[in-house]
């Protein structure tokens, strides 16, 4: 039901696996290596896959990394998908941690999830890590020695006013001596710090001579989760109503990128009587009075 292979979103994770792999706790690390993706039976490897190499181990660990803006109901479902294409391309069972950048309501990633064949006979389980970065003090990655980690430290509990740690964010990125790297992390940074902090005090702490950082890439991946995110509440909201939603409905929705048309698709959702009801208004043309995504 989501997205799963959107290019950047591959890109944030391949940039920041030593990071967020810090952040859930795995150590002693001596290397990481992103996986490539690989056709199994018409379909990929999961992007967030990369190989592990711990200090005194022998041989690579399989990793498994799922970022996710909110929590959705779903990822339980998604992530024991990517396990057994994992598990089917490689006979590994993959180390899995499930990261949620903030808070956005009630929702939490299941810990763990079962699923049991009709008679009850055979069952799946599978089970991971679960980082929600809101719950994580910021305190305990501080003073901020890693420029890599400034983006999701800005995402932690922050005892007293952010201002400093944001701060202490952007002075660890300045030391980086490459211009485009300085560049895009400062743009992840403010992106991310974007979910939980006001523009006016971004507009502050990260104006340079004079203007905002820009980065074209990150803020087109930011959007692209966001219409990603759309796309998972329209079909989780049919399930809801309705029931499994068919294949062919599902990738006729996630393939809408278009902000109109997946607002009109929203609606269409909410007023639809009957899964064939809303196929059949995903073939309707596109209003121009609609309004964009709000």
């Amino acid at each position: 039901m989501r997205n799963r292979y959107d290019a950047s979103s591959k890109w944030l994770i391949e940039t920041f696996a030593t990071e967020l792999l810090q952040i859930a706790g795995v150590d002693p690390i001596a290397s990481v290596k992103p996986v490539a993706s690989e056709l199994v039976q018409s379909r990929q490897l999961p992007d967030g896959l990369v190989e592990v190499t711990f200090t005194g181990r022998a041989g690579p660990v399989l990793h498994l990394i799922e970022v996710n803006t909110y929590s959705y109901a779903s990822t339980a479902n998604e992530l024991l998908d990517d396990v057994l294409l994992t598990y089917l391309n490689r006979r590994v069972v993959p180390e899995v941690i499930a990261i949620t950048l903030h808070d956005g309501g009630n929702v939490r990633v299941a810990p763990a999830i079962r699923v049991d064949s009709p008679l009850r006979h055979t069952r799946l389980e599978a089970g991971w890590r679960v980082v929600n970065l809101w719950e994580l003090n910021a305190a305990d990655f501080l003073p901020l020695r890693d420029p890599g980690l400034a983006p999701w430290v800005t995402l932690m509990k922050i005892d007293g006013p952010p201002e400093p740690v944001l701060q202490q964010c952007r002075d660890v990125i300045e030391t980086l001596p490459a211009p485009g790297r300085k560049a895009n992390l400062l743009g992840v940074t403010q992106i991310l710090a974007g979910l939980r902090f006001d523009e006016q005090m971004l507009e502050k702490l990260f104006r340079v001579e004079g203007r905002m950082i820009e980065s074209p890439v990150l803020e087109k991946w930011f959007r692209q989760r966001e219409i990603a995110a759309y796309h998972r509440a329209i079909l989780e909201g049919l399930e809801v109503r309705f029931g499994p939603v068919p294949e062919d409905v599902s990738a006729a929705v996630r393939v809408i990128t278009d902000e109109e048309r997946v607002a009109e698709v929203r609606r269409a959702s909410y007023v639809c009587t009957s899964l064939d009801d809303f196929r059949a208004r995903l073939t309707q043309p596109t209003s121009p009075a609609n309004n964009p995504i709000n």
